[in-house]
């Protein structure tokens, strides 16, 4: 059931993503938001992928300022909510599949996923020979150049992508 709650319950349930909506009645949304924090959490940690864990700090800042906004509702607008989750697998996953652009974006995604993942492995075995046979100086240099790659691929991606569409908005506009 859902009922509006106030006062000090309600901001320390904020504190953890997913528990302040399932406090106010939520439990839909809460669940989604807790689940999804912590698979973030796990896979990140798991892969070893620490970029990764950050978005549970974004998910965290969502949690927090959706459960203040339903707080601070009229009791109107507050039981006119519905309790949804917070992704739909239809709507993540098409029941007549992936159309091509969809699937070539999460095949792009599922490679850079998988190559992050042997990526640090790779390199301190490399880093390992490397050591052996050259100062540990330039061992460490080449490391971190190497460790930083794929910030680099990351960053140039968005970049490439910010361009396109600065550039695809300013042909719009030039149409018009």
């Amino acid at each position: 059931m859902i009922r509006k709650k106030n006062g000090f319950i309600t901001f320390i349930c904020s504190l953890i993503p997913g528990a302040g909506e399932m406090y106010l009645g939520f439990m839909k949304e809460g669940t989604s938001i807790m689940c999804l924090a912590y698979a973030i959490f796990l896979i990140g940690a798991w892969l070893d992928m620490s970029w990764l864990v950050s978005g549970v700090i974004i998910l965290w800042f969502y949690s927090l300022f959706n459960v203040h906004n339903k707080v601070s509702l009229s009791d109107e607008e507050f039981y006119a909510l519905e309790d949804e989750y917070l992704f739909r697998f239809e709507q993540i996953f098409p029941r007549n599949g992936l159309n091509r652009r969809q699937s070539k974006v999460f095949g792009w995604l599922l490679l850079f996923f998988g190559i992050s993942v042997i990526w640090k492995s790779s390199i301190r075995n490399l880093l390992a020979i490397l050591q052996t046979y050259v100062s540990s100086d330039f061992a460490d240099i080449v490391g971190n150049y190497l460790y930083n790659i794929p910030r680099f691929v990351v960053a140039a991606i968005l970049i490439v992508s910010g361009i396109r569409m600065i550039l695809k908005k300013k042909n719009e506009l030039e149409l018009e």
